[in-house]
């Protein structure tokens, strides 16, 4: 069935508000190293705690938002988190000292979790069962995607305004106000029914945490953000102070970086639509573990200064390596499609609080675990580190695999499409409500 005009444009604000504000945050990250003093040029570690306030903030707050969606609504969540990225991204330009970065990113944070949990929700609420893989994987995608194609555009201003860097903290924050606008204008809440006006409080956030199914999905997710957020906050930091690179060649490396992942996310949400959500989480992981292993391999053998591209020593490496890379994104829009399977109706908002939580708490304690191990081992040591969280991230799995073999994991539906209705409880071409 053709998708209604409604749903698209309640798609294309979710998206466009997630973009936004994993985006903007992206610019800003690989803009600190060259806009915070000089003072945090030394150690991984400190820079890393300037910046996990977004992520501490976010942490605790979404639990509480999650909560609050399901008895206040959706739209004035996202709405209001897309405003306030906005007054963020544009208060960064007031000062570099680190105290009040770190005071600005928590209120970033707060912002991002407003958006993550309202947007995951809105997903569940309308789209259908046979088509939920799909929204996940293009969601996750938006959200990774964000954060490359935020370096990418991060890379070329540290180049054109290197002289006026509080620019591009502006700039995204006209973004954001226009992702408020574009929400404004096109959200529509899903229709008032009991669900959503039962008075909720945080016993059944304690509720949702003792869905044994929900937890094993929900752990490993926690690992797949300790490497995520690890790799994205020294991107930047490596790529200028230790590999000497430019801005312009980091927008070109994840750049290509975010083609590829346009490919696997999308792909694979459908063909966990198709097969399956655990085949498909089982091969994610596989390829998670496998690219470490190959880039540790790679590290043993090659000389300090590593292979021209031209050298046919590196062709193994980068076939190896780029099937397993291939193979990884397989995990997020199954995981995420999972979780919103089993999600109760009637704690919708609050399972997806508890995911973004996860998230935030990985995105908290991952740069400063591997900042530390950084600092004390360097870069052989944050790869056994990664390599170490990707095997335990796949004995999650596959425990999670053997639970479903044993238990019943029976949809906790209820939501528009879960056994085979429209796509929305308005049953039509206009919006519910």
């Amino acid at each position: 069935m053709k998708a209604p005009g409604w749903y698209l444009r309640l798609l294309s604000s979710l998206y466009l508000s997630t973009f936004v504000v994993r985006a903007s945050f992206a610019i800003s990250f690989i803009i600190f190293p060259l806009y915070l003093p000089e003072s945090l040029k030394g150690s991984y570690l400190l820079y890393a705690l300037v910046l996990s306030l977004s992520p501490l903030l976010e942490l605790s707050t979404v639990l509480g938002l999650g909560a609050w969606i399901d008895k206040a609504g959706r739209k004035r969540v996202l709405v209001g988190g897309a405003a306030l990225s906005a007054v963020a991204l544009a208060l960064f330009a007031v000062s570099n000292d680190p105290l009040w970065v770190a005071f600005v990113n928590g209120l970033h944070g707060i912002s991002a979790a407003a958006i993550l949990v309202s947007s995951l929700a809105l997903i569940t609420d309308y789209a259908e069962h046979s088509n939920r893989g799909r929204e996940m994987g293009v969601f996750e995608f938006i959200q990774v995607f964000g954060w490359f194609a935020g370096f990418a555009i991060g890379g070329v201003l540290s180049e054109l305004w290197a002289d006026d860097l509080h620019l591009a903290f502006l700039l995204g924050a006209g973004l954001g106000a226009f992702g408020a606008v574009y929400a404004v204008l096109n959200v529509t809440e899903p229709e008032r029914c009991e669900h959503l006006t039962e008075q909720l409080g945080w016993g059944h956030l304690v509720s949702v945490l003792k869905q044994r199914k929900v937890v094993l999905l929900i752990l490993p997710w926690m690992l797949v953000y300790v490497l995520i957020s690890s790799i994205f906050t020294f991107a930047s930091k490596a790529g200028f102070e230790e590999a000497g690179m430019t801005g312009y060649q980091l927008t070109l490396l994840l750049c290509g970086g975010g083609a590829f992942l346009l490919v696997t996310f999308v792909f694979f949400g459908r063909m966990s639509d198709k097969y399956g959500r655990m085949p498909i989480m089982i091969v994610g992981t596989v390829g998670m573990v496998g690219a470490m292993l190959t880039v540790g391999v790679y590290t043993l053998v090659a000389p300090e200064d590593g292979w021209p591209l031209s050298d046919h020593r590196m062709w193994p490496f980068l076939g190896v390596g780029g099937a397993f890379a291939f193979m990884a994104g397989a995990f997020g829009p199954s995981a995420l499609a999972s979780l919103a399977d089993v999600s109760h109706k009637k704690k919708r908002g609050m399972t997806m609080g508890l995911y973004s939580f996860v998230i935030s708490l990985a995105m908290t304690v991952g740069p400063i675990l591997s900042g530390a191990v950084i600092d004390r081992w360097g870069g052989g040591g944050v790869l056994a580190f990664m390599t170490s969280i990707a095997m335990l991230m796949l004995a999650l799995v596959l425990v999670q695999w053997w639970d479903r073999r044993h238990t019943p994991w029976e949809e906790g539906g209820g939501g528009a499409g879960a056994h085979g209705d429209e796509m929305a409880p308005g049953h039509g071409d206009a919006p519910p409500g």
